[in-house]
């Protein structure tokens, strides 16, 4: 059993790792009407295939099917083609595209310079300030970065009520605006949780409501820095939240053993019991969730597979699925020009379903092995937590609880 001087060490690099996650190498949100995305191919292609139509419209389209194929600088080559005649809006979201686009390539000066020309009057402008942060962030000025990242929360408290909403959206749902807001707050409280600063990370985390897609993240970092701080009362109460809202995220599956770990703190030891019980069932069905997962991933079934990735988190394989929709959203683009694709247009789409194919044919199988180092990984993790309520829970005199310490 691992001592106590150990375990307190392995959460705090754990904390540490992870404190990375929302903000580390992030790409940046497109805004509400672009659609995000990976690299791809037949890029050079693409970008010389000649298409009819309103020449600013042509080159935008490809650029932004460019970009989410993760073509980056055949996509900025496309945008560069949109000038300041062009409708605002059209040129605005170029100019920040442009900047992602310069971002991903390494070039930040010229990155920076593409999304401080964003008018403060265009939708994409928060979103452009989120890309100055995320420049500063690769650069190594925080400073910098935190402050663009307030100004993305002010600029949203500040903003009309209608400004970032959807279409026909319902009273009451969260825009794109705010949830890029909530995005901010989330960066800013993990980055405030890795350098100590505990209180403010507690500002930044609280303030991501339910119902916002970041608010597992934010759960997450609260009960770290709830237990940072040794306040194992609140960090049982935000970890049982996320466990009760969100069973099968990837934050879920992390904190589960620590929740009994907490209460052992508490010294509420009948707790610690039930809890290591309840953490055993959960990955005992979690399992079994996972052998479902991958009787979908047999069949074929696509939404099985990139919810899978999704929830357990894998870069590469997130990859090759963004790729996929990005292939896809050429496709369909290619196959609606009339009065009929081009023979260059058809090429290119056989092509793209030909690779499509093979990345979904990748990926299957990428996912059948990762699964099942899953289903491995949570029946080890349910003997350790047998063999740690054997060996430091002491049901008799009280259940009084002892650490064996190997040092």
């Amino acid at each position: 059993m691992v001592s106590k001087k150990l375990l307190l060490a392995a959460i705090i690099l754990f904390i540490n790792l992870l404190s990375t996650i929302a903000y580390a190498g992030q790409n940046p949100p497109l805004p509400p009407f672009s659609k995000g995305g990976m690299g791809g191919l037949f890029s050079s292609q693409f970008l010389a295939l000649p298409i009819e139509g309103d020449p600013y419209r042509v080159w935008f389209d490809k650029g932004k099917i460019l970009y989410s194929q993760m073509a980056y600088r055949e996509a900025f080559d496309a945008f560069t083609k949109i000038d300041k005649n062009a409708p605002p809006d059209l040129l605005d979201e170029s100019l920040y595209l442009s900047a992602n686009s310069l971002m991903e390539t390494g070039s930040y000066d010229e990155a920076a310079s593409f999304a401080n020309a964003v008018s403060n009057k265009s939708p994409v402008y928060p979103f452009a300030l989120y890309t100055m942060a995320m420049i500063n962030l690769k650069t190594g000025n925080e400073k910098k970065a935190a402050e663009y990242l307030e100004d993305i929360t002010k600029y949203v408290r500040t903003a009309q009520p209608s400004k970032g909403k959807k279409t026909g959206e319902k009273p009451g749902a969260i825009s794109d605006n705010e949830e890029l807001a909530h995005r901010a707050n989330l960066t800013l409280g993990f980055m405030h949780l890795e350098k100590g600063n505990h209180d403010d990370a507690l500002k930044y985390f609280s303030a991501i409501p339910k119902g916002s897609q970041f608010h597992a993240k934010a759960l997450f970092g609260l009960g770290w820095a709830y237990a940072r701080m040794e306040r194992w009362v609140r960090s049982v109460v935000i970890w049982e939240e996320l466990y009760s809202l969100y069973p099968d995220s990837r934050y879920t599956i992390e904190v589960v053993p620590y929740i009994g770990y907490a209460y052992t703190r508490l010294n509420a030891y009948g707790k610690a019991i039930e809890q290591n019980g309840t953490a055993m069932r959960y990955y005992k069905d979690t399992s079994a969730k996972i052998t479902g997962l991958k009787n979908g991933i047999q069949h074929g079934d696509f939404d099985k597979i990139a919810h899978t990735v999704g929830i357990y988190g894998d870069d590469e394989m997130s990859d090759r699925l963004k790729l996929y929709n990005g292939l896809l959203e050429m496709e369909e683009y290619l196959g609606q020009l009339s009065p009929g694709a081009s023979p260059e247009a058809e090429s290119l789409i056989s092509g793209s379903k030909k690779m499509r194919e093979d990345i979904l044919d990748d990926v299957y199988a990428k996912v059948q092995v990762f699964l099942g180092q899953m289903q491995r990984q949570l029946l080890e993790a349910s003997i350790d937590l047998s063999i740690g309520m054997a060996q430091n829970l002491r049901l008799e005199g009280g259940g009084h609880m002892t650490f064996i310490d190997h040092d």
